[in-house]
């Protein structure tokens, strides 16, 4: 009898979990109690913050498998001189893109509390990343202008300051992502584009086509760490 497990990431502002095979659900980190998650033999986490979840988490259940990202894996070079340095989010998004797409360059994107852009080469060679602030960040770079509205919107011109910074911090990360993906498939006419994280299905339109949207990439990653080591 195979063991059930369960698959948990902790990001900035949200938890999300899942079973293998089930949906996923999400709590904001203030809402977010282990006592929401259903038993299992083991759990398989993620975690960029937050360690008082993990410590919750490990009083919980009897196998808990915090996952930490390699220099090395499968087909996976890291850049990194020192990979713990590596965001698990990126590493774990890195899988996923890679499980769907073995052989091809990639460029995975993960637009949440941070935007991080990675580069992997057909050989699964990793060519370096970018770290951009992600819209919360950017709504809060400046005190005059600041607010707590993350709402996006496609970008226009505003006749008020309130709206001018929204639709100005928006046409920032938009545009920012947008010349990212420009100057990968100028590198890699043969690459794919993969994106994840909070803030997507808001922005997608603005994208390219051939952006390929993934919900859950971070954790289809750890779901297949989990594979890889029995």
């Amino acid at each position: 009898m195979s063991l059930s497990r369960l698959f948990v990431d902790i990001g900035n502002s949200a938890v999300k979990w899942r079973s293998h095979g089930s949906e996923v659900f999400t709590k904001e980190i203030n809402q977010f109690s282990s006592e929401l998650l259903p038993k299992a033999d083991a759990v398989w986490l993620s975690a960029v913050a937050h360690l008082n979840i993990v410590e919750e988490i490990k009083a919980g259940f009897t196998s808990v498998n915090l996952v930490k990202p390699s220099k090395l894996y499968g087909k996976l070079s890291l850049s990194y001189d020192d990979p713990s340095k590596f965001g698990i989010d990126r590493f774990l998004a890195i899988l996923g893109a890679l499980e769907r797409f073995p052989e091809t360059p990639i460029l995975v994107i993960d637009a949440g509390s941070a935007v991080t852009f990675d580069v992997i080469d057909n050989q699964g060679m990793h060519q370096g990343g970018l770290i951009m602030p992600g819209i919360k960040a950017l709504r809060e770079s400046f005190p005059k202008f600041s607010t707590n509205d993350l709402s996006l919107k496609p970008s226009v011109l505003k006749n008020s300051t309130e709206e001018a910074w929204q639709s100005g911090t928006h046409a920032m990360l938009v545009s920012a992502i947008n010349s990212q993906i420009q100057n990968f498939e100028l590198q890699y006419p043969d690459g794919v584009v993969t994106i994840c994280g909070g803030i997507v299905k808001e922005i997608l339109i603005e994208l390219p086509l051939s952006v390929k949207f993934f919900d859950n990439l971070v954790l289809d990653g750890l779901e297949s760490y989990s594979q890889s080591m029995g």
